[in-house]
């Protein structure tokens, strides 16, 4: 709760890697839903959803947008009625219109965080530490420090109808952080941020590892994949991809090469490439007369030995060969089938 809002798979395809068997059949899991299922009339937003999220944990949870991402978050926190399905979190079922008991041991942020205008960001601090009936000596003081660090010190004493989007989406992340809860989640947290603002913010979440259990949405792929633990992949209301981060990417690390070229020979190479038995696509990249080379799967071992010797064979000038590190994004493509998250 907050006060901010009381290798290669089709599409379709679920790949589960972190489930209970791969923690353990008595790991903790703070968030588990099964089975989820949620229609607004003839739209299916969520399909028979399943995931978990351990204790402890930071978990990027991504998909295209209308994916059900931000359904499944409200759902989570009892602001939303599930068609079917259980959803748990921190043991306790959580039920539409029933007194949630953990709500005081969760907080939330939505994208778009709404306060009272009136009142300045120090006093929405005071209101968050009543809610979750705080030490009052002691929230102030830790109010305080958050607003220091969230950069909204000189502005906390302003009327938040003052304040900017991004203003207002790091208070909505101070208050968030003021009761120090076991769960948090998170929708596009940093999407009104610029690129410090976000790297501060991340920082911030790296340091919760292992205290608090954070879900968190974000179309900037690159922010997920260097803060996450774990990954929860969805598209059209279905799971596509669970599991810790590292594993996803090397379960389906691209088989890929980076190849650069003396500008006056790109185009030649290309042909050439384009013409080994074991290149499936090639296609340009930056800097300049850079490609990137996909690999038909189970043929690296031999494409990285034969493909620059066929380059030199045809006397053409490499500048740089190097074998492509998989990312986030290329894992989201592959198994979405579509174009990365759109970006703010």
């Amino acid at each position: 709760m907050a006060i901010c809002d009381a290798h290669r798979h089709g599409a379709d395809a679920e790949v589960a890697i972190c489930d209970a068997h791969r923690h353990g059949a008595g790991a903790e899991v703070a968030i588990r839903i099964e089975g989820l299922s949620k229609s607004f009339g003839p739209v299916k937003a969520l399909d028979g959803l399943s995931l978990s999220v351990p204790t402890g944990k930071v978990c990027g949870f991504i998909g295209p947008n209308g994916a059900g991402k931000t359904t499944t978050m409200r759902i989570l926190l009892g602001l939303l009625p599930r068609d079917a399905g259980t959803v748990r979190v921190l043991g306790e079922d959580v039920v539409f219109g029933k007194e949630l008991g953990v709500r005081s041991r969760m907080a939330y942020l939505p994208e778009n965080p709404v306060f009272p205008e009136k009142h300045t960001g120090l006093e929405v601090m005071d209101l968050v530490a009543g809610l979750y009936r705080l030490d009052p000596r002691t929230a102030r003081k830790r109010a305080q420090m958050l607003l220091g660090e969230f950069h909204l010190e000189k502005a906390s004493r302003r009327s938040v109808g003052t304040y900017s989007r991004g203003m207002k989406q790091r208070l909505g992340l101070a208050a968030c952080f003021l009761p120090e809860p076991e769960v948090m989640i998170l929708d596009e947290p940093v999407s009104a941020l610029d690129p410090e603002g976000r790297v501060e913010v991340f920082d911030i979440l790296t340091r919760l590892k292992g205290k608090s259990t954070v879900l968190f949405s974000s179309h900037i792929l690159e922010d997920v994949e260097r803060v996450s633990d774990s990954l929860l992949m969805i598209k059209g209301g279905r799971k596509v991809a669970e599991g810790p981060m590292e594993e996803l990417l090397t379960r389906f690390a691209a088989d890929r090469l980076k190849v650069r070229f003396r500008p006056d020979h790109v185009a030649r190479g290309k042909d050439v490439l384009a013409g080994l038995p074991w290149v499936e696509r090639v296609s340009d990249a930056d800097p300049p007369g850079t490609v990137l080379v996909d690999v038909r799967p189970a043929m690296m071992d031999e494409a990285l030995e034969e493909t620059a010797f066929r380059l030199a064979g045809e006397g053409l000038r490499v500048m740089e060969y190097s074998r492509v590190r998989t990312d986030l994004e290329t894992v989201f493509l592959r198994l979405t089938g579509g174009q990365p998250p759109a970006g703010r």
